[in-house]
């Protein structure tokens, strides 16, 4: 079986299977244990991650994934970008007032192509969200912020 942890998710993990879903089950090791997903009735009430590519204000591009959600409200979509050198930019912090200090030098250098737009990959005849980010985003207060 291909389960993982949805932390431990590659760029390789997404280009092979564009859909995880989290089983909730006793076959699984916690909460955090996502499998691809091969058919959509197979996860009817489960939450997802779907691929999504991601676009800088350069042109450059990057390869993650969203929380799929159509709200398309960044707190339910919780972004995530790749990195080729195994890093990866969670843009939804919850509670927790982020800093790009905290994550690694490649991961820093997102912050100079923001902002970053951001369309999921159309799969399993799931509609396709998207957005655009202005920076790192946290709950502040009752309001949502972000730190560019």
């Amino acid at each position: 079986m291909a389960d993982k942890q949805v932390y431990e998710l590659a760029i390789d993990d997404l280009a092979y299977f564009g859909i995880w879903y989290f089983p909730m089950d006793e076959s699984v090791e916690d909460e955090l244990t996502v499998r691809p997903l091969l058919e959509k009735e197979a996860c009817v009430d489960a939450q997802i991650i779907v691929r999504a590519s991601f676009v800088g204000a350069d042109g450059s591009g990057y390869l993650g994934y969203l929380y799929w959600d159509d709200s398309g409200k960044v707190e339910y979509l919780k972004p995530v970008i790749l990195l080729e050198d195994g890093s990866s930019v969670t843009f939804w912090n919850g509670m927790v007032k982020p800093s790009w200090g905290d994550y690694s030098a490649r991961a820093q250098e997102l912050r100079v192509v923001l902002p970053i737009s951001y369309i999921s990959d159309p799969l399993l005849e799931l509609p396709q969200v998207s957005g655009r980010l202005e920076g790192l985003y946290y709950l502040d207060e009752d309001q949502i912020s972000w730190i560019s």
